[in-house]
């Protein structure tokens, strides 16, 4: 009598090939099945995750036995003419882009107020409203309706937006000789005083809602970490006023001047180790610091968050030879080349 293996999944028993009746067999007719640490037959609803369990689960199909192997999976072929070829995996190179001048125009990031800091504000305004005309009115320490206080500018005050928005005034001071009437800083004469008033300004720049008399400039504790793709500042300045805070940057400088507290100023122009991307780089003002996230233009690493810059060395010309300088940028490539979206 001569036994032969069955092949059915879940059976692995031997049978005689002469007595097989349709019921012989008990088997999983599905497929196997291995998810979240789970063992199982698609046929069935059983699950274990004990792979001896799963193996020793009793099938839910009953038939004959099954005497045909199944057909092992074809191998893929090997061209003998590249069994010996040599595989190079480079790494990816990354595109060098030109560093700008230091001097390249600026522009100011976009501020969101953080909700603590609205809260702080209201907190402060509540403690101030017996002595404050319109309490209800101020946003952000700026009384809606407010003149921006630049010469020549006619824009009001009407929200965060504002802020925003660029204004046209004359940096220069009023100048009547004469009988005439100009500005120091532009050449626009007239003799009549309502025209002089309604002379557009000549300059392009920011809203100032209210002067700050008597503050004063002092020292803030920052520090800086990174990302793959950005380089976040927190700068540690409490209730920072969002109508006179603004943060300025071009792809390698930033310029922070920062009001908070009792009218206090800090100030912060650097020049960063890299290149940002300064239209998808923002600022966040919260009630215990200001957060200035700037987008990476490259992705590397940045060794540090500026360079110290030596008036005297700027313009000193550099005596390295062309081969050095290429060592020194295929060197620093290799560096780079790390992602800190892997760490």
């Amino acid at each position: 009598m001569t036994q032969v293996q069955c092949y059915n999944k879940g059976c692995g028993q031997k049978f005689n090939s002469e007595d097989n009746p349709s019921d012989a067999c008990t088997f999983h007719p599905g497929e196997p099945i291995f998810h979240d640490a789970y063992k199982g037959w698609s046929c069935c609803n059983k699950r274990s995750t004990d792979f001896t369990t799963f193996l020793n689960m009793k099938g839910c199909a009953k038939g004959p036995h099954n005497p045909i192997k199944p057909a092992e999976p074809e191998k893929p072929k090997v061209d003998p003419s590249t069994r010996d070829e040599i595989i190079t995996v480079e790494a990816k190179k990354l595109s060098v882009f030109p560093r700008p001048s230091f001097d390249t125009p600026m522009k100011r990031l976009p501020v969101t107020v953080a909700q603590s800091l609205k809260q702080a504000l209201e907190k402060k305004k509540e403690e101030i409203s017996n002595t404050t005309e319109d309490a209800d009115d101020v946003l952000d320490g700026v009384k809606i309706g407010e003149n921006c206080k630049n010469n020549g500018c006619k824009a009001v005050y009407e929200g965060e937006h504002s802020n925003l928005e660029m204004c046209q005034s004359h940096p220069g001071i009023p100048i009547f000789h004469e009988g005439m009437k100009f500005w120091s800083c532009c050449n626009k004469r007239t003799t009549d005083f309502q025209e002089f008033l309604e002379q557009l300004g000549c300059s392009t720049g920011y809203h100032c809602w209210h002067k700050l008399e008597g503050a004063k400039e002092t020292a803030c504790r920052y520090d800086w970490h990174q990302t793959g793709s950005h380089v976040c500042i927190s700068i540690y300045a409490k209730l920072s006023d969002s109508a006179n805070s603004f943060v300025e940057a071009n792809p390698i400088r930033l310029n922070a001047n920062i009001v908070f507290g009792e009218a206090e100023i800090f100030k912060l122009d650097i020049e960063l180790t890299g290149l940002i991307d300064v239209d998808q780089s923002t600022v966040t003002l919260a009630a215990s610091k200001v957060e200035v996230k700037l987008k990476k233009a490259e992705p590397k690493s940045w060794k540090t968050l500026s360079i110290e810059r030596n008036s005297e060395n700027c313009n000193v010309k550099s005596n390295k030879t062309d081969d050095e300088k290429a060592a020194e940028e295929e060197l620093e490539n290799k560096v780079d080349a790390v992602d800190l979206n892997d760490i």
